[in-house]
């Protein structure tokens, strides 16, 4: 093959991917996950302490021992009940150091983003969804095909989810992304995960274009694809079959939708799925959230 230029679809660095209007939530954001960072620390310390106490305990407590130690026993017994109660504190606030966001939808906007996650329905039914991380062009004549570009990816699911470090009445719409971090959309904003970052986008920032594609597909076709066409795997410069070889075999050409996610921050995902029809009325309801978002900001 040929050294064409390879395009990556990669997102940028997480850290910078965020809206700077989102900015403050998200430093609220990182302010709780350092909390809960300590607070785990001091959970595990607290844990080990009281487990040491309890061995203490046990031992003094032997029969031979425990008569000529009760005062002692006593004490240990009040300093395993001061640690449980620091301990039950402890794990009590690391349940509460989580971001609970109040979601005040209008109901326009509620309505319209019911619909968005009705698409995304059609979208969780679809058979195949691959993440395309590369596309390079390749020099058709020397590799005998008809394809202009031979692709990277890497099959992925999508679902519904809630996230660990977000409460929110309204379950995210969750892409996973192969090269990167987990993309959940919440109603006014794109979360990005990637462990150890996050980024906040709000949603009128972020675009999706929607590409019909024909692709070789040498793997299985998936059952909800519709076949177009059909192509060799050696071919001549007009697309015929090159007879130079013998075990020449057919491949289908299957029709596929792609969706582009990208913001003007550094993000730039792109989906292949073999339904093109319910990618196509997830992108029209996108947009068409965003513009009922747009004027409840106004």
């Amino acid at each position: 093959m040929n050294n064409f230029d390879k395009i990556y679809f990669k997102s940028k660095a997480v850290g910078r991917l965020s809206s700077q209007s989102l900015n403050e939530l998200k430093s609220t954001l990182t302010e709780i996950e350092g909390s809960k960072s300590k607070l785990e620390s001091e959970i595990k310390a607290t844990n080990e302490q009281l487990k040491k106490q309890e061995s203490e305990l046990s031992w003094i407590n032997w029969f031979p021992l425990k008569l000529f130690f009760q005062s002692k026993i006593e004490s240990k017994k009040q300093a395993i009940a001061k640690t449980s109660e620091v301990l039950r504190k402890k794990e009590q606030d690391y349940e509460n150091h989580t971001l609970g966001l109040e979601v005040e939808l209008t109901d326009q906007l509620e309505a319209a983003f019911g619909t968005l996650d009705d698409r995304f329905s059609e979208v969780l039914n679809i058979k195949k969804v691959w993440d395309i991380t590369t596309s390079q062009s390749i020099d058709r004549v020397a590799e005998r095909t008809v394809a202009n570009n031979v692709i990277e990816r890497k099959e992925i699911s999508l679902k519904r989810t809630s996230n660990s470090k977000i409460q929110c009445d309204y379950k995210a719409l969750h892409l996973e992304n192969a090269n990167g971090g987990d993309l959940h959309i919440f109603p006014q904003f794109l979360f990005v995960d990637s462990g150890d970052d996050f980024a906040l986008i709000d949603l009128l920032d972020v675009d999706v274009e929607f590409t019909l594609t024909n692709f070789i597909e040498s793997e299985s076709v998936p059952s909800d694809a519709e076949v177009v066409d059909h192509t060799w795997a050696m071919s001549n410069k007009d697309g015929s079959r090159d007879k130079r070889y013998t075990d020449n075999y057919q491949i289908p050409v299957v029709q596929y939708g792609e969706l582009h996610l990208s913001s003007k921050s550094g993000l730039n995902e792109v989906y292949m799925l073999s339904h093109p029809e319910s990618a196509f009325n997830f992108k029209e309801m996108f947009d068409e959230y965003k513009q009922v978002l747009a004027s409840a900001g106004n």
